[in-house]
Order: C-alpha cells, then structure tokens, then sequence
C-alpha cells in the first residue's frame, strides 16, 4: 500500500469517526420522514465542491479572464466548455470519489459555478471519473448570491447541502466548510495546491489574505499549527494533499511528515 493510499484510508476512517462523534452528541438534522428508512443505515450522501477539490481548474479560469476583458465578471458559459482543455481531474480525489461508491454511498457534486452550459461540465466529469454525471441529477450549480442589504456576495451551497441530506462535505474554501457547518454536515477541507490561483495566504489556512490583522488574526505559526494538527480554523478535518509530499509553504526546512 502507497503512502497515498495509506492517507487516503486514514482520512476516512478520521471523518467516519469525526461524523460518528457528532451524531451522538448534537441533535439530528430534521429530515422528511420518506428520505430516512431502516435499509438507509450506514449508507452516506457524500459532497464535493468542483474547483480545487476534484478539478485543478486554475488554467481554465487564467484563460476566461484573459479571453475577456471585463474584470470580476468572468463568461461561465466559456469556462464551464472548456474544462477538457484546461482542467485536470485531481487524482487523489477522483480516488476517494470511487472508494465512496465502491462502498454503497452517494456522492454527489455542489459547485458554485452558474450552470451555463452545465452539461458540458457534466459530460466532462463523467469521462474523467468514469460514471455517468448528470446536471440536476448528482451535479448541482450553487452560485453565490447577493445580500440585498450589504450587496456583499454569499454562498448557498447549504441549501443544497441540506435539502440533498448530505452528512459529509469535501471542499478547499472558507465558504465551502461554513456552508457544510450550516447545512447540518460534517465539513473536510481539501488543501489546495499552492500553485493554485486561489492558494491560502501563507499566515491564514483559509480564504483571508494580507498581513496579520484584526480582519486577519492568524500568523505563519497559527498556520503551521492547522497543518501539523490536521484541523482547519472552523474545527474541519483537513485532508492533506500537497501538504505532506511538498514542502510545507513558508516552512520549506521543516519535516512534518508523518505528523
């Protein structure tokens, strides 16, 4: 058995038990009575996020944005039909996805992608991950939506999270874990790989950039810390791609293998 395959086993077993422990201890999420039968027991719905969680998509989203001038306004219709050129199936993940199905489970796909030419993406993740995805059947387009008092933008992938009954969410982002934590299921993070358009700060695991401050309150110490503990600054399990193989960013000396 690779290192890999040993990790990727080990994270399991740290998330089956991590959900275990909070279900006997937190109060169950309310399901409709018709979702929940006997035969369900030990059965999971299981989530993933897209990009930088099952897709190494940096490429795809450099070349939207250099194919189109207006900034922050990205064409999802181009991105989401050009993933066959620029997107690349992360393997570890596309691993887990197969032992999860191997297992009985159901896995399905939140992104917070607009579904423009959502089968397209759709197509493209059947191929590469070898079972048949469809667009609003096990893959779902959550774009984030716009508070009408603050204008500021927000996730809603809870929504899906919960109403789909998912107790297991794997994703890269901050929104990603809070939306798991809202919408009643146990969050993983996957660590992005730090060549990543979106790579973590290097004094935050998480979505916040720039310098120690009140907005920003961990340092390269608290980070390393995340690492080493392998939990994330919401209390998520954190799973360990590039991580554990690559030089830990900002502490390239550093050995932290096997911690």
């Amino acid at each position: 058995m690779n290192n890999n395959h040993l990790r990727i086993r080990i994270l399991i077993l740290t998330t089956f038990l991590l959900f275990a422990s909070c279900a006997q201890t937190q109060p169950p999420v309310p399901e409709p009575a018709s979702e929940l039968s006997a035969s369900d027991l030990g059965i999971l719905r299981v989530g993933f996020d897209i990009d930088d969680t099952i897709l190494y998509s940096e490429d795809n989203f450099l070349q939207a944005a250099e194919n189109h001038d207006e900034p922050g306004n990205l064409d999802y219709d181009w991105i989401n039909t050009h993933d066959s050129v620029y997107s690349t199936l992360i393997p570890e993940m596309a691993e887990l996805v197969h032992f999860f199905r191997a297992q009985g489970h159901t896995v399905y796909f939140i992104t917070a992608r607009p579904g423009n030419s959502g089968e397209v993406l759709a197509r493209f993740l059947s191929q590469q991950l070898g079972f048949p995805i469809v667009a609003g059947g096990n893959l779902f387009f959550s774009p984030k939506e716009n508070d009408p008092e603050t204008g500021i933008r927000h996730t809603v992938k809870h929504r899906l999270i919960r109403d789909l009954g998912i107790r297991v969410f794997y994703g890269d982002s901050d929104t990603d874990i809070v939306a798991a934590l809202v919408g009643g299921a146990t969050p993983v993070r996957v660590v992005r790989d730090p060549k990543s358009l979106y790579a973590y700060s290097r004094n935050h695991f998480g979505d916040l950039v720039g310098t120690h401050s009140d907005g920003n309150p961990f340092t390269t110490e608290d980070y390393r810390k995340f690492i080493l503990a392998g939990v994330g600054p919401y209390g998520e399990t954190i799973y360990p791609l590039y991580k554990f193989d690559d030089p830990l960013p900002g502490f390239e000396s550093d050995s932290i293998e096997g911690n």
